[in-house]
């Protein structure tokens, strides 16, 4: 299965094939033009600090902008509504899509099965030991505690964007983040080493990879093929 990178300027292109992902890429600075419904406007309202508010605009407006490209609509036209989990959903057609933002940069990835992405911008964590203890399931924080000083930070990485993408893919929340369990060794391979999910879902590929400088990324997609990147 091949994961094509994708920027707006491209716009619009065919959906995704059968054996496609696409990621899009966009940066949250980019003047917001006024395509969001009455209740994303409203939602965006009720963000206090300016940032996060404009941040939430600029990606919504990027996702309705893709998608109205592939359904060849006015993007104030697109059909999307929002699970109890806040997850943007289409209310009918079958693109399945995922959206992700951090620091300068967002991503949304569409293909024709779930799929999840998560995007982080490389920082200090001075908590990363704790929040490997809190959050990450016994065999990846063995491996962590393994891993070199100089390798920590990547692994503290690696590991939270592919739990957090698996766990969007299936519409949960971080309060399941017990449930998956990946390689955090930057050294190898993407794998998934345990997801609790899959049983009821099917069976689940991962990659990771760095779309810009100072940026890590990892998509999750139910299906056995494996995955490479296309840029």
């Amino acid at each position: 299965m091949t994961v094509i990178e994708l920027t707006l300027d491209r716009l619009p292109v065919p959906p995704p094939g059968e054996t496609e992902v696409h990621v899009w890429r966009f940066a949250l600075d980019a003047p917001a033009v006024d395509l969001l419904s009455a209740s994303e406007r409203a939602r965006a309202a009720r963000y206090a600090i300016d940032r996060p508010r404009e941040q939430f605009r600029a990606a919504r407006t990027a996702l309705r902008r893709i998608l109205g490209g592939y359904l060849g609509i006015d993007p104030r036209d697109v059909p999307l509504t929002v699970e109890p989990d806040g997850k943007p959903v289409l209310t009918e057609g079958c693109l399945q899509f995922n959206v992700t933002h951090s620091g300068e940069r967002g991503l949304v990835a569409v293909a024709n099965r779930r799929v999840g992405v998560d995007l982080e911008q490389l920082r200090p964590v001075e908590n990363a030991d704790g929040l490997v203890e809190r959050f990450f399931g016994p065999e990846e924080r063995e491996q962590y505690r393994r891993l070199p000083i100089d390798l920590k930070l990547a692994g503290f990485f690696r590991g939270w964007t592919g739990k957090e993408a698996l766990l969007k893919a299936v519409g949960t929340g971080i309060q399941n983040v017990d449930k998956c369990v990946v390689d955090l060794d930057p050294r190898n391979p993407p794998r998934i080493v345990r997801f609790d999910h899959a049983a009821e879902c099917g069976e689940w590929r991962l990659l990771a990879w760095e779309p810009e400088p100072g940026y890590r990324a990892a998509l999750a997609i139910e299906s056995a093929a494996a995955l490479s990147i296309r840029q």
